[in-house]
């Protein structure tokens, strides 16, 4: 998959060749949600371990987003990892057309599935069903939040964060905008990161920078 390019910013709320709003989900399974909350318990400083840990779970190097460093999940989510974390997105609410995204490229991807003329309903659904996937491996979450945010190209958003700790490290389910879109695209991610276990977790408006890959 190559990533969109685009010559400046967006222009919020111009919708001049825009086709409709997608989401696209790759479903986290109950198998990956206990690999991923065993993971969560590794030094995330230490990319040899992790990195070890990733293969010895039989995910392949990444080979489906170009200019990614990181692995590909049995199900097809893309890891990140060439930050110190662990970072997956699951699902993306992005609308298709004018100059930037032409084509439903998630929707393609092996193990993706992608609905027209879906929105924010079902977006925050695909998030809500990923904290409850984890919930049932980790019981309820020790911080749940949600922030007002400002209008983006897609339209006003609220996203959750549910996080639990796991010694050192915080496991996040969270919402932030794609990165190379320019805010045609938010994606829905599993994140690990290394949190102090006597620190608090972010205040609701501070997980989206936590998130950043």
């Amino acid at each position: 998959m190559t990533q969109p390019q685009t010559d400046g910013p967006m222009v919020e709320g111009a919708d001049a060749g825009i086709d409709d709003d997608y989401v696209a989900g790759c479903p986290i399974t109950p198998e990956l949600a206990r690999q991923i909350a065993d993971l969560a318990d590794l030094p995330w400083s230490d990319g040899k371990v992790t990195d070890g840990a990733m293969r010895a779970l039989g995910w392949r190097d990444n080979d489906v987003i170009e200019t990614i460093n990181g692995f590909v999940t049995g199900q097809g989510h893309v890891v990140y990892s060439d930050h110190d974390g662990f970072y997956m997105p699951f699902c993306h609410y992005y609308w298709v057309g004018g100059e930037v995204w032409t084509t439903d490229e998630w929707g393609a991807l092996p193990g993706w599935s992608s609905q027209k003329g879906a929105g924010r309903e079902e977006f925050d659904g695909h998030v809500d069903a990923a904290v409850d996937r984890f919930a049932e491996l980790l019981g309820p979450p020790q911080c749940d939040v949600r922030t007002e945010g400002r209008a983006t190209a897609i339209g006003p958003y609220s996203w959750r964060y549910a996080a639990w700790r796991r010694g050192g490290n915080a496991l996040v389910i969270g919402q932030v905008p794609e990165g190379f879109s320019l805010y045609q695209d938010e994606e829905a991610v599993v994140y690990i990161g290394a949190l102090a276990e006597d620190a608090p977790f972010p205040e609701a408006a501070e997980f989206r920078d936590f998130l950043a890959p």
